[in-house]
């Protein structure tokens, strides 16, 4: 049985990680887990690689702006 702690701090980091989610910032800690597991003979990007990337292809969409 997991003490009101543990589980208070596991809602805690799926609050935080919904919230990231809904306004498009970045999750390395998942992408790197990803990665591991479905490409382990791939190098990962380090967070700002990977911050830049995810960047880039959110904004970076030729008529992907709406005005």
């Amino acid at each position: 049985m997991t003490s009101l702690g543990a589980h208070t701090r596991q809602l805690l980091r799926d609050v935080v990680r919904v919230v990231r989610q809904v306004v498009g910032a970045p999750d390395y800690e998942r992408y790197a887990a990803h990665m591991r597991a479905r490409h382990p003979g791939q190098p990962l990007l380090t967070r700002e690689a990977f911050a830049r990337d995810r960047l880039t292809a959110r904004y970076d969409r030729p008529g992907s702006r709406c005005c």
